[in-house]
């Protein structure tokens, strides 16, 4: 399979994900317990497998890489929470935080106006793509279907748009962190 992949055989692509997504989302499902996240990080393991499937060396089964990656992945995700959870205690223990909520509405707007504009500023066919997956709340397959294209170009198009606002949206972290310390909804 990993030959066929190199050669770049979008088949070989679907039949490693369709074998392996659901017992990797269990996987990830027991530690995280969000779907979204979990969801997220198994994309973000086939797309680079698919982006690096030229150099790609595996010296394991492809069982034993796929499940090796996922729990690296998991790993930095739980880290990340505990540095970010961290860092929030501090702030709450060092200084005393006053709501503020005038602020933090303006700090919310600002978020939902750039990820609005984030969102608008997709490549037509990814942005249609995101659209159908995030305020229509269509699975993959129904929007390969409505769409009419397969359903790993429905996965890469969404990996792409997720990178693509996550890299707009990166200047944005402090007015996250505020939102997430002042406990705004």
């Amino acid at each position: 399979m990993l030959y066929r992949l190199r050669q770049g055989d979008r088949n070989a692509f679907a039949e490693l994900y369709k074998k392996y997504w659901r017992r990797l989302f269990d996987s990830a499902y027991k530690r995280l317990l969000l779907r979204e996240e979990c969801e997220e990080i198994i994309q973000e393991i086939f797309i680079d497998i698919w982006e690096k499937r030229e150099t790609l060396i595996i010296t394991v089964s492809m069982e034993a890489y796929l499940f090796g990656a996922l729990r690296y992945r998991i790993y930095n995700l739980i880290r990340s929470r505990k540095i970010r959870s961290a860092y929030l205690d501090h702030l709450t223990n060092t200084q005393e935080i006053e709501k503020n909520y005038i602020e933090d509405s303006l700090y919310y707007d600002e978020l939902a106006g750039a990820l609005a504009r984030s969102i608008e500023n997709l490549p037509e066919k990814i942005k249609k793509v995101y659209q159908l997956s995030r305020r229509e709340n269509l699975s993959y397959k129904e929007i390969s279907l409505q769409l009419n294209i397969p359903v790993d170009t429905v996965e890469k198009q969404m990996g792409k748009a997720i990178k693509i606002i996550r890299a707009s949206l990166k200047d944005f972290i402090l007015i996250l962190i505020l939102l997430a310390e002042s406990g705004f909804e």
